[in-house]
């Protein structure tokens, strides 16, 4: 892409050229953006919510340019055009930003507003794709993670109820809604875990003081399964030992996995008093392979794990970060002689992520008759990352100190998860060549015994018994965070031992020991209603000529669609008057200096 083009969507409309590419070689977003220098470290956040956003109309764009045979599409020249990437996000502004307006010149802008009534008509017409983008992506409730190394739930409630309290008093029309998006929950399924509204993202950010002081983690809820289920799987076997984080980058789910070690480790110090000599502790090699999400990863460590001087608890858990490939390391090198259990969290297509907008580009590359030639791409794409993940996960099997693993995607994809299980169970428990007790099973996470939804069956010749062992999240069905799969594994050996002994449980405190009231879906009906007043109604003309409005429901029967109904919001309609006036102030100064350049010339001349 040129960078002499004259668009202030230069940026945006490189990334979105990329993602859009054939060469791409089927990286996600974050991939383009962060691995290439021309973004220069990262774009700014206004051009990646751009490019998401642009994204997420794909689909939407591509019906109005594709309608009555792709006439739109020849007319604009989309096709024919080197930086279309950058006219896609050009034509997100026009029909569906903030403004419907396009910033800057080009010939580019000009190819696109010569058709500006036809492209406006034809959103109008595909009005139900309107309502199905607001009703498609659910708004989950804000998730934040209390770093329990270095605070304590209590506190940071209070922190966080005094912050909202002091906000709401600023709002002019405080109601019961407003309250109940201001209240805090505890999760009823991940300790420590608080939930939420959605619209406290504002105030609860990356740059938050206590995101940034390392404690609170911004962690969606069933990424934290992960860790979870490899601490507190087994509650009967002991983690007074070593870990492995396969693919740890950017390092949450690395956190997460030492704070509940070192809370486990603290509670059995608590109730053995009578091993006080007992020395307890555990090393987390954290493996990643890239330079660059390395150094990500050691700042995370750095700001969420405590330091030897700062920890003030009994047990010692220590994160080593390993600037290696997992898949390069050697199951029998001695410092991984203490091993026991390894989390693996491989790359994915990240099709569970519901609000992450790779998704839509499924739809993105179309022709005048909505041929997606991605699909061959997409589907050889999923295929090399579920030989990957196979690998990997074989990898881990064959580490001979370990005998716990968890297995973990945010894919959706069969592929990824059940049948890469099914082929890692068969083969590394073929390959063991009938040695009792080595073999590796499926084990239903103790810790969550109460989600409801399991694994898919018949896939990967997994038994009905085995898929129920597995876990699964999906967001566009109810389970308010992003889709995600989970599969816990132990040897045949471990699974009858701890059967045998109890070892001191750990309760889950958060839910039994915290005032906080327990999230059950209160933000649901909040929800409902948003999407409710936000979904766009449309008008039509009956046989006498009057408007009448048909609801989205009933957009298929309508006919004769004349405009879609779907005022900017009083903000919005502020900031265009106010861009008008500034534009009209702008051209009144130019023709005075104008005329005052001509008055001069007159005088010199007289």
């Amino acid at each position: 892409m040129s960078k002499n083009t004259s668009s202030p969507y230069h940026e945006a409309g490189w990334i979105l050229n990329e993602l859009l590419s054939s060469n791409s070689g089927g990286r996600g977003l974050k991939s383009i953006v962060f691995s290439n220098n021309k973004t220069k470290g990262g774009p700014s956040k206004s051009t990646y919510a751009t490019v998401c956003k642009s994204m997420q109309h794909l689909p939407a764009i591509n019906s109005v340019l594709n309608d009555d045979g792709g006439k739109l599409r020849r007319a604009i020249g989309i096709d024919t055009v080197h930086n279309k990437g950058l006219m896609y996000v050009m034509l997100y502004e026009l029909l569906f930003g903030k403004y419907k307006s396009i910033r800057g010149g080009g010939r580019l802008k000009r190819m696109i507003v010569k058709h500006e009534r036809e492209l406006r008509e034809g959103v109008s017409k595909h009005g139900m794709i309107l309502a199905g983008l607001t009703e498609a992506t659910p708004q989950f409730p804000r998730y934040a993670r209390v770093n329990v190394m270095r605070t304590s739930v209590e506190a940071m409630a209070e922190m966080l109820k005094e912050s909202f309290a002091e906000s709401s008093s600023k709002e002019s029309n405080y109601d019961n809604s407003i309250k109940l998006k201001r209240s805090i929950f505890i999760d009823p399924h991940v300790p420590d875990l608080l939930v939420m509204h959605s619209s406290v993202s504002s105030l609860l950010h990356q740059d938050h003081e206590a995101v940034k002081s390392g404690n609170i983690v911004l962690q969606d809820k069933s990424s934290c399964f992960s860790a979870l289920a490899l601490a507190r799987g087994n509650p009967n076997i002991s983690l007074n030992c070593d870990f492995i984080d396969a693919c740890a980058a950017p390092g949450n789910k690395t956190t997460h996995l030492a704070a509940l070690v070192s809370a486990s480790l603290d509670h059995v110090s608590r109730e053995t008093k009578k091993e006080k000599n007992l020395q307890r502790s555990s090393t987390i090699f954290a493996f990643e392979r890239s330079s660059s999400r390395f150094k990500t990863l050691k700042a995370r460590i750095d700001s969420i794990v405590p330091s030897s001087s700062q920890n003030k608890s009994s047990s010692k858990v220590v994160v080593h970060p390993l600037l290696s490939d997992f898949l390069k390391s050697d199951p029998n090198d001695p410092q991984f002689a203490n091993v026991r259990g390894i989390l693996l969290d491989p790359s994915c297509s990240g099709s569970g992520i519901v609000n992450s907008l790779d998704r839509w580009l499924g739809d993105a590359v179309t022709d005048g008759n909505n041929n997606k030639p991605t699909t061959g791409d997409k589907a050889n794409r999923i295929k090399s990352l579920s030989n990957f993940q196979l690998v990997a996960l074989k990898h881990a099997m064959s580490f001979p100190s370990v005998d716990r693993i968890v297995y973990s995607t945010c894919s959706v994809n069969n592929e990824e998860n059940e049948l890469v299980v099914g082929k890692a169970l068969s083969e590394m428990n073929e390959k063991m060549n009938g040695s009792v007790g080595d073999e590796w099973i499926l084990v239903a996470p103790a810790c969550l015994h109460h989600w409801p939804r399991r694994g898919n069956t018949e896939i990967g010749g997994l038994s009905k018994s085995q898929a129920q062992c597995l876990i699964r999240c999906d967001g566009l069905d109810g389970d308010e965070t992003n889709g995600f799969f989970v599969s816990y594994f132990e040897r045949k050996r471990i699974r009858s031992q701890s059967d045998d002994r109890q070892v001191t449980r750990i309760s889950h405190t958060s839910v039994n020991e915290i005032k906080l009231p327990v999230y059950q879906g209160q933000f649901v009906s909040i929800q409902e209603k948003i999407i409710k007043d936000k979904t766009p109604s449309l008008s039509r003309c009956d046989s006498h000529g009057k408007n009448i409005q048909c609801s989205p429901a009933g957009i298929a029967h309508c006919s004769t669609l004349k405009e879609q109904a779907i005022p900017l919001s009083e903000h919005s309609l502020k900031m265009v008057a106010k861009k008008k006036e500034k534009k009209l102030a702008w051209k009144r100064k130019q023709s005075l200096q104008k005329a005052h350049r001509l008055n001069q010339r007159t005088n010199k001349t007289a």
